[in-house]
């Protein structure tokens, strides 16, 4: 069965035609909470326009410095059949039985003196490659401009993001700017 979602990308305005043209590129950072893929932020816990249009603003500024000065959040419709959702119950049960499983069958890539910010993107990128997953779901806990100014930490999920691990799901012709504006300095 095929689910069909909409999502929100925020991100420098200077990208959204080349978004346009070449659809999304998959995030390859280390330290990704749901592993490499396209984050989108969806309906679910918050707004996910607003939640957009917050991460593409903090977005700009890194380093004590802005990379960008115009942000821009862009719609895109997902279809895909192969989710994981562990904003359910079920699919959290399903999450931690798998992960205790991989962490005992992956064990060199869990050492003690490895680097701990990676674990949720190797975590993920096993989970996906093992079940054949083309996208994730979970509520997480992202920092707007307030609570990054003061260092504010939470275990409480405040928006629901999914992560498409091939941007091919992504309808290439549903990709719309849907607003835009100035960061504030």
């Amino acid at each position: 069965m095929k689910y069909e979602y909409i999502g929100y990308h925020g991100t420098n305005y200077e990208l959204v035609e080349s978004i346009k043209k070449d659809n999304f590129k998959k995030s390859l950072n280390d330290d990704e909470w749901l592993g490499h893929g396209v984050y989108f932020f969806i309906d679910g816990i918050s707004d996910a326009k607003n939640n957009a249009v917050e991460w593409a603003k903090n977005q700009a500024y890194e380093y004590g410095q802005y990379k960008y000065n115009k942000y821009a959040v862009i719609e895109v419709k997902i279809i895909c059949e192969k989710i994981l959702n562990i904003t359910t119950q079920e699919g959290m049960k399903a999450f931690n039985i798998l992960r205790n499983s991989l962490i005992r069958k992956h064990d060199s890539l869990f050492q003690r003196d490895r680097n701990f910010r990676c674990d949720d993107r190797i975590m993920w990128n096993l989970v996906a490659q093992v079940m054949g997953l083309e996208a994730v779901i979970h509520n997480l806990y992202i920092k707007d401009k307030v609570q990054r100014i003061r260092k504010i930490g939470s275990n409480v999920p405040n928006t629901t993001v999914m992560c498409v691990k091939t941007p091919d799901l992504i309808d290439k012709n549903s990709i719309k700017l849907i607003c835009d504006g100035e960061v504030i300095k």
